[in-house]
């Protein structure tokens, strides 16, 4: 039987990317999906992005999108639900998991976004999307969704997220202070399917 990671790793020595810390699902439908994964993974707590712009481009040209996101927290890793609004080809539409939804990314955080794009080129890894969001409080997250579906299965995300101009990461203590600032709101209970 052939081994998919015979002639797959190289390159990939000394690579040492940041632990995962996001698992990305896209969603059909934000509340729906809320609802849903707040009884099948256990998570209680979810936060609504508030996003006052989002700037993208795929394979280099830019797209009309908008997105409505949530993220819970597993354990320290975050959960985001995506569900995508626009007709534009996107990574979210390129690569959507079996059924339309589902499984989409994991994502790592970064320092210094533009320098781990240039690592991960150098190794055969170029970008496939990448995009701004600008959130209503002030936050910033800058991302770029790399094409790793060949050699790993599956789309990997670096993502740099700023507040007050400090890259910070995702911990969900400042999501969560996001809610004072605007950058964030929770989503209760039986929001169910109203995104």
């Amino acid at each position: 039987m052939l081994n998919p990671w015979d002639r797959q790793t190289a390159g990939l020595d000394g690579l040492k990317l940041p632990p995962v810390t996001q698992i990305g699902m896209v969603v059909p439908d934000l509340g729906a999906g809320v609802d849903f994964y707040r009884g099948f993974l256990g998570i209680s707590k979810w936060y609504r992005t508030v996003i006052t712009e989002c700037r993208y481009t795929f394979r280099n040209r830019p797209i009309d999108i908008r997105l409505d996101i949530a993220v819970g927290y597993s354990g320290r890793t975050q959960v985001e639900l995506i569900q995508v609004f626009g007709s534009d080809d996107n990574i979210y539409y390129a690569y959507p998991g079996e059924a339309g939804f589902g499984f989409h990314h994991f994502g790592v955080v970064v320092d210094d976004l533009e320098k781990a794009k240039r690592t991960m080129q150098d190794r055969g890894f170029p970008a496939l999307q990448e995009g701004t969001l600008k959130y209503a409080g002030g936050g910033k997250t800058r991302v770029a969704y790399l094409d790793t579906m060949e050699k790993a299965g599956m789309i990997l995300e670096l993502i740099e997220t700023k507040a007050f101009g400090i890259n910070l990461g995702m911990p969900e203590w400042l999501v969560s202070l996001g809610r004072i600032t605007g950058d964030t709101m929770t989503m209760d209970a039986g929001w169910g399917g109203r995104s």
